[in-house]
């Protein structure tokens, strides 16, 4: 990690609420995406016993090509049905940097997660879980989906990695490259 990203997490405040720990986990996540190009989103779940399951970062663009289901949240899941495939998920906890988009929403409800704490919202980006066709509403029923109880050091940390560590609108013009079969320069 550089120097600079790794004063940001050594800056922290200690833990004083359950979640920080967590929180600064996913801003570590985070900042390792966004080292590697892709957008700066970190993820990871916690079992009950507040235990380290596993964790993930955003992938978009970290194999040299376009990857649109390379999401954190849709890397995590991805690890937990192939690492842990007999996994109570009913008593499992996502945290993410950011709120959810509408694809990983999607995903984090068929996976059977019920309980979702994000750092940043994404107000271009997030999705809130109103307006779903009644098949979906009936499953995010089970599902909460909010802001985290952490620190605002690490909810500010999540903020400034997406809105000012990382050129979103440029990320924004690599994916739309990627549609267009553009080369990434």
């Amino acid at each position: 990690m550089n120097h600079q990203h790794l004063a940001l997490l050594q800056q922290g405040p200690p833990s004083h609420k359950p979640a920080d720990t967590w929180a600064r986990l996913c801003c570590e996540q985070a900042l390792l995406a966004l080292e590697q190009g892709c957008y700066a989103v970190g993820a990871l779940l916690v079992n009950e016993a507040q235990e380290l399951l596993c964790s993930a970062r955003n992938q978009v663009f970290a194999e040299g090509h376009y990857n649109s289901a390379g999401h954190a949240e849709m890397q995590l899941l991805d690890r937990l049905e192939a690492e842990y495939p007999a996994q109570d998920r009913s008593a499992l906890t996502l945290y993410v940097s950011l709120q959810p988009c509408l694809m990983c929403y999607g995903r984090i409800l068929l996976a059977g997660i019920t309980q979702v704490r994000y750092l940043a919202r994404d107000k271009p980006g997030g999705f809130t879980g109103k307006h779903l066709p009644a098949a979906w509403a009936e499953l995010a029923t089970r599902t909460s989906i909010c802001q985290a109880d952490v620190d605002d050091y690490w909810i500010r940390l999540a903020e400034q990695a997406i809105e000012q560590l990382q050129d979103r609108p440029g990320m924004r013009k690599r994916v739309v490259k990627a549609w267009r079969g553009e080369p990434d320069t």
